[in-house]
Protein backbone atom coordinates (compact mmCIF):
# COMPACT_ATOMS: atom_id res chain seq x y z
CA UNK A 1 0.00 0.00 0.00
CA UNK A 2 1.82 3.09 -1.27
CA UNK A 3 0.47 5.40 1.40
CA UNK A 4 2.52 3.54 4.01
CA UNK A 5 5.84 3.71 2.17
CA UNK A 6 6.96 7.23 3.04
CA UNK A 7 6.27 6.78 6.75
CA UNK A 8 8.24 3.62 7.32
CA UNK A 9 9.56 3.14 10.84
CA UNK A 10 11.06 0.28 12.81
CA UNK A 11 7.87 -0.24 14.81
CA UNK A 12 5.57 0.34 11.83
CA UNK A 13 6.98 -1.00 8.51
CA UNK A 14 5.30 -0.50 5.14
CA UNK A 15 2.31 -2.69 4.39
CA UNK A 16 2.51 -5.11 1.46
CA UNK A 17 -0.61 -7.18 0.76
CA UNK A 18 -0.94 -10.35 -1.30
CA UNK A 19 -4.46 -10.91 -2.62
CA UNK A 20 -6.31 -13.88 -4.07
CA UNK A 21 -8.76 -12.39 -6.56
CA UNK A 22 -11.48 -14.08 -8.59
CA UNK A 23 -11.46 -12.74 -12.13
CA UNK A 24 -15.11 -13.34 -13.07
CA UNK A 25 -16.68 -11.69 -10.01
CA UNK A 26 -13.68 -9.38 -9.39
CA UNK A 27 -13.93 -10.23 -5.70
CA UNK A 28 -10.95 -10.65 -3.37
CA UNK A 29 -11.37 -14.07 -1.77
CA UNK A 30 -8.42 -13.84 0.62
CA UNK A 31 -5.70 -11.41 1.61
CA UNK A 32 -2.40 -11.81 3.47
CA UNK A 33 0.19 -9.31 4.66
CA UNK A 34 3.78 -10.13 3.66
CA UNK A 35 7.07 -8.47 4.56
CA UNK A 36 7.81 -7.36 1.00
CA UNK A 37 7.18 -8.24 -2.64
CA UNK A 38 10.16 -10.60 -2.46
CA UNK A 39 8.29 -12.67 0.15
CA UNK A 40 5.15 -13.10 -1.95
CA UNK A 41 6.17 -16.45 -3.40
CA UNK A 42 6.60 -18.09 0.01
CA UNK A 43 3.27 -16.71 1.25
CA UNK A 44 1.26 -17.48 -1.90
CA UNK A 45 0.12 -21.01 -0.93
CA UNK A 46 -1.24 -19.83 2.45
CA UNK A 47 -4.61 -18.51 1.21
CA UNK A 48 -5.10 -21.50 -1.10
CA UNK A 49 -7.63 -23.70 0.67
CA UNK A 50 -9.40 -26.60 -1.03
CA UNK A 51 -12.52 -24.42 -1.22
CA UNK A 52 -10.63 -21.76 -3.19
CA UNK A 53 -8.93 -24.26 -5.50
CA UNK A 54 -11.44 -26.93 -6.48
CA UNK A 55 -12.89 -26.34 -9.94
CA UNK A 56 -10.97 -23.10 -10.48
CA UNK A 57 -8.10 -22.07 -12.74
CA UNK A 58 -5.20 -20.46 -10.87
CA UNK A 59 -3.10 -17.78 -12.55
CA UNK A 60 -0.35 -15.69 -10.98
CA UNK A 61 2.63 -13.47 -11.67
CA UNK A 62 5.80 -15.30 -12.72
CA UNK A 63 7.33 -15.08 -9.23
CA UNK A 64 4.70 -17.59 -8.06
CA UNK A 65 5.70 -20.26 -10.58
CA UNK A 66 6.86 -23.02 -8.23
CA UNK A 67 6.64 -26.81 -8.18
CA UNK A 68 5.02 -26.74 -4.73
CA UNK A 69 2.19 -24.57 -6.06
CA UNK A 70 1.49 -26.98 -8.92
CA UNK A 71 1.35 -29.92 -6.52
CA UNK A 72 -1.01 -28.06 -4.19
CA UNK A 73 -3.37 -27.08 -7.00
CA UNK A 74 -3.58 -30.44 -8.75
CA UNK A 75 -3.91 -32.32 -5.44
CA UNK A 76 -7.00 -30.24 -4.64
CA UNK A 77 -8.61 -30.68 -8.09
CA UNK A 78 -7.67 -27.26 -9.37
CA UNK A 79 -5.97 -26.18 -12.59
CA UNK A 80 -3.16 -23.73 -13.22
CA UNK A 81 -1.73 -21.50 -15.93
CA UNK A 82 1.73 -20.17 -15.07
CA UNK A 83 4.46 -18.05 -16.65
CA UNK A 84 8.17 -18.94 -16.83
CA UNK A 85 10.59 -16.05 -16.32
CA UNK A 86 13.92 -15.45 -14.58
CA UNK A 87 12.91 -17.08 -11.30
CA UNK A 88 12.69 -20.35 -13.26
CA UNK A 89 15.54 -19.72 -15.69
CA UNK A 90 16.04 -23.39 -16.57
CA UNK A 91 12.38 -23.87 -17.39
CA UNK A 92 12.28 -20.70 -19.48
CA UNK A 93 15.46 -21.69 -21.35
CA UNK A 94 14.01 -25.11 -22.19
CA UNK A 95 10.83 -23.51 -23.54
CA UNK A 96 12.78 -20.98 -25.60
CA UNK A 97 14.92 -23.70 -27.17
CA UNK A 98 11.91 -25.90 -27.87
CA UNK A 99 9.88 -23.26 -29.71
CA UNK A 100 12.94 -21.93 -31.57
CA UNK A 101 14.13 -25.34 -32.78
CA UNK A 102 13.95 -25.25 -36.63
CA UNK A 103 13.92 -29.05 -37.17
CA UNK A 104 11.14 -29.65 -34.62
CA UNK A 105 8.06 -31.50 -35.79
CA UNK A 106 5.40 -28.80 -35.54
CA UNK A 107 2.54 -30.84 -36.94
CA UNK A 108 0.98 -31.16 -33.47
CA UNK A 109 1.42 -27.51 -32.53
CA UNK A 110 -1.72 -25.36 -32.37
CA UNK A 111 -1.90 -21.60 -32.75
CA UNK A 112 -4.27 -18.67 -33.02
CA UNK A 113 -3.88 -15.02 -33.92
CA UNK A 114 -5.82 -11.98 -32.76
CA UNK A 115 -5.52 -8.48 -34.18
CA UNK A 116 -6.92 -5.42 -32.43
CA UNK A 117 -6.84 -1.78 -33.38
CA UNK A 118 -7.47 1.08 -31.00
CA UNK A 119 -5.93 4.05 -29.17
CA UNK A 120 -3.72 4.74 -32.18
CA UNK A 121 -2.02 1.35 -32.25
CA UNK A 122 -2.40 -2.17 -33.60
CA UNK A 123 -1.83 -5.18 -31.33
CA UNK A 124 -1.22 -8.64 -32.77
CA UNK A 125 -1.12 -11.61 -30.39
CA UNK A 126 -0.14 -15.13 -31.47
CA UNK A 127 -0.22 -17.97 -28.90
CA UNK A 128 1.32 -21.32 -29.89
CA UNK A 129 0.73 -24.42 -27.73
CA UNK A 130 2.17 -27.93 -27.70
CA UNK A 131 1.92 -31.15 -25.70
CA UNK A 132 5.32 -32.46 -26.85
CA UNK A 133 7.11 -31.53 -23.61
CA UNK A 134 4.59 -33.03 -21.18
CA UNK A 135 6.61 -36.15 -20.46
CA UNK A 136 9.85 -34.17 -20.19
CA UNK A 137 8.42 -31.79 -17.55
CA UNK A 138 6.03 -34.19 -15.79
CA UNK A 139 8.43 -35.16 -13.01
CA UNK A 140 8.97 -31.60 -11.78
CA UNK A 141 5.73 -29.90 -12.76
CA UNK A 142 2.82 -32.03 -11.64
CA UNK A 143 -0.24 -32.05 -13.87
CA UNK A 144 1.37 -30.28 -16.83
CA UNK A 145 -0.76 -30.75 -19.96
CA UNK A 146 0.74 -28.30 -22.49
CA UNK A 147 3.32 -25.55 -22.88
CA UNK A 148 2.88 -22.33 -24.81
CA UNK A 149 4.61 -19.34 -26.34
CA UNK A 150 2.80 -16.02 -26.69
CA UNK A 151 4.18 -13.39 -29.04
CA UNK A 152 2.73 -9.88 -28.76
CA UNK A 153 3.49 -7.25 -31.40
CA UNK A 154 2.49 -3.61 -31.03
CA UNK A 155 2.60 -1.25 -34.01
CA UNK A 156 2.36 2.39 -32.98
CA UNK A 157 3.36 5.49 -34.93
CA UNK A 158 5.21 3.36 -37.45
CA UNK A 159 7.28 1.61 -34.79
CA UNK A 160 7.04 -2.11 -34.06
CA UNK A 161 7.64 -3.61 -30.60
CA UNK A 162 7.60 -7.34 -29.96
CA UNK A 163 7.59 -9.23 -26.66
CA UNK A 164 7.42 -12.97 -25.97
CA UNK A 165 6.01 -14.81 -22.95
CA UNK A 166 6.49 -18.52 -22.19
CA UNK A 167 4.41 -20.65 -19.88
CA UNK A 168 2.63 -23.92 -19.21
CA UNK A 169 -0.72 -25.14 -17.92
CA UNK A 170 -2.49 -28.17 -16.53
CA UNK A 171 -5.42 -27.52 -18.88
CA UNK A 172 -5.54 -30.02 -21.72
CA UNK A 173 -5.86 -28.90 -25.36
CA UNK A 174 -9.55 -29.85 -25.21
CA UNK A 175 -10.05 -27.69 -22.13
CA UNK A 176 -8.06 -24.75 -23.46
CA UNK A 177 -7.08 -24.21 -27.07
CA UNK A 178 -4.63 -21.37 -27.89
CA UNK A 179 -7.44 -18.84 -28.12
CA UNK A 180 -8.66 -19.67 -24.62
CA UNK A 181 -5.12 -19.65 -23.22
CA UNK A 182 -4.79 -16.12 -24.53
CA UNK A 183 -8.12 -15.13 -22.99
CA UNK A 184 -7.08 -16.52 -19.60
CA UNK A 185 -3.76 -14.66 -19.70
CA UNK A 186 -5.42 -11.38 -20.61
CA UNK A 187 -7.97 -11.84 -17.83
CA UNK A 188 -5.12 -12.26 -15.36
CA UNK A 189 -3.27 -9.20 -16.62
CA UNK A 190 -6.49 -7.18 -16.30
CA UNK A 191 -6.45 -7.68 -12.52
CA UNK A 192 -3.95 -4.83 -12.25
CA UNK A 193 -6.51 -2.42 -13.73
CA UNK A 194 -9.49 -3.86 -11.91
CA UNK A 195 -8.05 -4.04 -8.38
CA UNK A 196 -4.75 -2.24 -7.48
CA UNK A 197 -5.30 0.63 -9.92
CA UNK A 198 -8.89 1.27 -8.80
CA UNK A 199 -7.88 1.13 -5.15
CA UNK A 200 -4.91 3.43 -5.68
CA UNK A 201 -6.55 5.95 -8.02
CA UNK A 202 -10.34 5.70 -7.74
CA UNK A 203 -10.39 5.24 -3.96
CA UNK A 204 -7.19 7.30 -3.49
CA UNK A 205 -5.55 4.61 -1.38
CA UNK A 206 -2.20 5.77 -2.74
CA UNK A 207 -2.43 8.94 -0.65
CA UNK A 208 -3.87 7.34 2.47
CA UNK A 209 -2.09 8.30 5.70
CA UNK A 210 -3.56 5.35 7.60
CA UNK A 211 -0.61 3.31 8.80
CA UNK A 212 -1.07 2.35 12.47
CA UNK A 213 -0.92 -1.35 13.26
CA UNK A 214 -3.51 -3.32 11.25
CA UNK A 215 -5.54 -0.28 10.17
CA UNK A 216 -4.13 -0.29 6.58
CA UNK A 217 -5.21 -3.90 6.12
CA UNK A 218 -8.70 -3.12 7.43
CA UNK A 219 -8.91 -0.19 5.01
CA UNK A 220 -7.90 -2.51 2.14
CA UNK A 221 -10.64 -4.98 3.11
CA UNK A 222 -13.24 -2.21 3.12
CA UNK A 223 -12.06 -0.91 -0.25
CA UNK A 224 -12.14 -4.43 -1.71
CA UNK A 225 -15.71 -4.87 -0.43
CA UNK A 226 -16.79 -1.52 -1.88
CA UNK A 227 -15.40 -2.33 -5.33
CA UNK A 228 -16.99 -5.80 -5.24
CA UNK A 229 -20.35 -4.24 -4.37
CA UNK A 230 -20.04 -1.76 -7.24
CA UNK A 231 -19.24 -4.60 -9.64
CA UNK A 232 -22.21 -6.66 -8.40
CA UNK A 233 -24.43 -3.66 -9.09
CA UNK A 234 -22.86 -3.28 -12.57
CA UNK A 235 -21.85 0.31 -11.85
CA UNK A 236 -20.08 1.52 -15.02
CA UNK A 237 -18.35 4.52 -13.43
CA UNK A 238 -17.34 4.14 -9.79
CA UNK A 239 -16.10 7.75 -9.28
CA UNK A 240 -19.39 9.14 -10.64
CA UNK A 241 -21.39 6.82 -8.39
CA UNK A 242 -19.31 7.86 -5.38
CA UNK A 243 -20.11 11.51 -6.09
CA UNK A 244 -23.82 10.62 -6.15
CA UNK A 245 -23.53 8.90 -2.77
CA UNK A 246 -21.61 11.85 -1.35
CA UNK A 247 -24.48 14.14 -2.37
CA UNK A 248 -27.13 11.64 -1.18
CA UNK A 249 -25.64 9.71 1.79
CA UNK A 250 -29.01 8.19 2.68
CA UNK A 251 -28.98 6.37 -0.67
CA UNK A 252 -25.61 4.84 0.22
CA UNK A 253 -26.91 3.80 3.65
CA UNK A 254 -30.06 2.27 2.12
CA UNK A 255 -27.98 0.30 -0.38
CA UNK A 256 -25.70 -0.96 2.39
CA UNK A 257 -28.61 -2.10 4.58
CA UNK A 258 -30.42 -3.82 1.71
CA UNK A 259 -27.22 -5.67 0.74
CA UNK A 260 -26.63 -6.67 4.37
CA UNK A 261 -30.15 -8.11 4.65
CA UNK A 262 -29.71 -10.13 1.44
CA UNK A 263 -26.46 -11.58 2.74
Amino acid sequence: MRGTLSHEAAHQPSVHLLSLSEVQTRMVLAQRAVDSKDNESSAAPDPLTALHIRGRIYTADAMHTHKKTCRCLTYNDGAYLLIAKNNQSGLRRDLELFFADPPADRSTWRSATTREKGHGRIEIRTPVASTDLNEYFARDWRGIAQVFRLERTVIEKGERRTSVVYGFTSLSPKQADPARLLALLRAHWAIENRLPWRRDVTLDEVHSQVRTRRAPQVLAVLNNALLALMDCLHVPNVPAQMRIFQACPLEALRLFLVTLVKL
